[in-house]
């Protein structure tokens, strides 16, 4: 998810900051707007050098490093944003830290930093959607519903809240509310291939293979170069007894990516199912190689 720029302390900055490091600031706000995360970390660093109190340039380099995935980089940049402000920190700092923390699998310190951002502001329908994912990721169903609902009434436009609702739903097996909530979403938000891909995924769930193959193939007409899109519209493909299709989608999952585990393994399974021994015990041969541990029930069957 892509962070938002965030001017936190505009009139510091202006009061404190020499012109070249201002001027450098600004063109890395520039390249952040363009999506140029690498240039704009280089121009945020140069800034800092000239002046190492610019809280904004590290809050904001914090934000194109997530951009990056270089969640630790992040982190550090957040940490200092927060060591360095005095008065008037902004709750988004705690929600893009909590964000950071979730992409690091560190679940209680994210959930400490999204309560702290709704401490800050109780109508942050953002940070209630990121406990509410915090929740579910923890295994608390219970408190992830109540934090997704109560962001959805603050703002029914926001469709980060559906979809965690959705996920919600997903996880305790009601696939007709996941469908509901995932729809919501790809209303508010259309052309999101995660939420094409979970919404697939529910009809899946619910053997409405049709359905799935349709929203998969939306998914794979947006993200034509992702692997996992094609194995998964393979699957719902064999299970809707069109197994030859389901190979065509495995084998281009696999020319995308020779070292995609699953689609070996999932093309073994239709495969075998279609009396072909030898290219089944391939792929599962194939599939243990790369990893895939569920390859070894089958090979049995191959020796």
């Amino acid at each position: 998810m892509k962070k938002n720029i965030f001017p936190i302390f505009l009139l510091a900055i202006v009061a404190s900051c020499t012109s070249k490091s201002d001027e450098l600031y600004q063109q890395a706000i520039t390249k952040l707007n363009a999506h140029d995360y690498e240039g704009a970390v280089a121009k945020f660093d140069s800034s800092i050098l000239l002046n190492d109190k610019n809280i904004d340039a590290y809050f904001n380099r914090g934000n194109a490093k997530y951009d990056l995935d270089d969640f630790e980089g992040s982190l550090a940049d957040y940490n200092k944003t927060i060591l360095l402000s005095t008065a008037n920190l902004q709750p988004i700092v705690y929600l893009n830290r909590g964000d950071v923390y979730w992409e690091l699998s560190k679940f209680d310190e994210a959930l400490k930093d999204y309560t702290k951002a709704i401490d800050m502001k109780t109508d942050y329908d953002s940070a209630l959607v990121g406990r509410a994912k915090t929740f579910l990721a923890m295994g608390d169903f219970v408190n992830a519903q109540a934090d997704a609902e109560k962001a959805i009434v603050i703002n029914p436009n926001n469709p980060s809240s559906h979809y965690v609702l959705g996920d919600v739903a997903f996880d305790l097996k009601d696939y007709k509310k996941a469908i509901d909530e995932f729809s919501k979403a790809i209303t508010l938000k259309p052309g999101d291939v995660v939420y094409l891909m979970d919404r697939g995924d529910s009809y899946y769930a619910m053997e409405n293979f049709d359905k799935a193959i349709e929203d998969y193939s939306t998914a794979i007409g947006l993200q034509p170069q992702a692997p996992k899109l094609y194995v998964l519209r393979g699957d719902a493909l064999d299970d809707s007894g069109k197994p030859a299709e389901a190979i065509q989608d495995y084998n281009k999952a696999i020319e995308l990516d020779p070292e995609y585990a699953s689609g070996y393994y999932n093309r073994g399974i239709t495969r075998r199912k279609m009396g072909d021994k030898k290219g089944a015990c391939e792929d599962f041969n194939k599939a243990r190689d790369l990893g895939d541990e569920r390859s070894g029930e089958y090979l049995k069957e191959c020796k």
